[in-house]
């Protein structure tokens, strides 16, 4: 009987589906668009065409990402949006074709968050179902001997979450999920400007200028200007925005990221703890890339600090491995 192997990172900024022995065949925004039709709402755009609609439509239409701060808010929604990628992709499951589906969580989730993703996974009709926390996920994409005896701690600042947690022999000693990520800043970038300059961006502005000139140099000269509108007379106004303006509108927030990380480290027993302290910080997803951010959590932390080279495909490779070393995943399942 033939088998399909799939892993998903359900994750809060991009959907990403891989598959084995053929690698990513799916990497799209997690965000849908509904169009209101008298007492109903019809979906009309799934992953990139409902980015390309972001604060281009009226009113009738609603852009909203199934999942916030790695919790399902809407499962019949997130349901409908893997469903519409699983037949984009041709991927089909019978009596003749059995569909494993391996899918990357949140940490640190309740019980009845679990059974959402597992939720999905059966209407997608899936006979064998395997639900890896991310940040396991993450180390293995990172190359990183997970099965040995030598604690190591994982740090991944992702769209909606933060995943902080130690990992030794194949399991997570501690662990545990901040509700910030990406997705969090851009909101507080646009809030920001538009204290300081009276001026509205919308939130893929914001996505841009935090990629573009993001950085934790807090005399960074970088600008970049930008569309905007201005917010007294509602004209369209060219902004220039500086990266001092980015650094105050989110350094707060690797402050916070800080705080778990020492919460972390300092429930750990003294054995562990000094595995960490020589290992150092392994930091993964996409808000990793800022500039300065190396420097200045070493600083904050005290302990040696590294950045993934690939820090916003960690969670996507490690499934991959997984989906591709049966062996590796039974170890990790039998520990969790």
């Amino acid at each position: 009987m033939k088998q399909t192997v799939i892993g998903i990172d359900f994750g809060n900024s991009n959907v990403k589906i891989v598959k084995k022995d053929e690698g990513i065949i799916l990497n799209q925004p997690n965000l849908l668009g509904l169009k209101k039709n008298n007492e109903n709402y019809a979906c009309r755009y799934i992953g990139d065409s409902a980015k390309n609609m972001l604060g281009k439509t009226d009113d009738s239409v609603i852009i909203f990402s199934p999942i916030n701060a790695g919790e399902i808010v809407n499962l019949d929604y997130a349901i409908i949006e893997l469903k519409y990628f699983f037949k984009k992709l041709k991927i089909k499951t019978n009596f003749l074709n059995r569909l494993k589906i391996v899918m990357s969580i949140p940490t640190a989730i309740n019980d009845e968050q679990k059974e959402k993703y597992y939720a999905m996974c059966k209407v997608l009709k899936a006979k064998e179902i395997a639900l890896v926390p991310q940040i396991m996920c993450c180390a293995i994409g990172e190359k990183i001997n997970i099965s040995a005896n030598n604690a190591r701690l994982y740090v991944n600042i992702g769209g909606g979450t933060v995943d902080c947690a130690v990992i030794n022999l194949n399991t997570i000693i501690k662990g545990s999920t901040l509700s910030l990520g990406g997705r969090n800043l851009d909101s507080t970038i646009v809030d920001f400007i538009q204290q300081k300059y009276k001026a509205s961006i919308g939130l893929n502005t914001a996505e841009l200028l935090k990629e573009q000139i993001g950085s934790l140099y807090p005399n960074d000269s970088a600008q970049m200007e930008v569309n905007a509108v201005d917010i007294n007379s509602n004209r369209p106004l060219l902004l220039s925005v500086s990266a001092s303006d980015i650094y105050e509108a989110t350094y707060m927030f690797l402050d916070e990221v800080v705080k778990i990380i020492k919460t972390t480290i300092n429930t750990l027993s003294p054995e562990v703890s000094s595995d960490v302290v020589r290992n150092g910080v392994i930091v993964c997803g996409g808000y990793s890339k800022m500039i300065g951010i190396e420097k200045y959590l070493r600083q904050k932390l005290g302990i040696n600090v590294y950045i993934s080279d690939d820090s916003n495909n960690s969670t996507i490779s490690g499934l991959y491995t997984l989906i591709n070393q049966d062996d590796l995943l039974q170890n990790i399942l039998l520990n969790l």
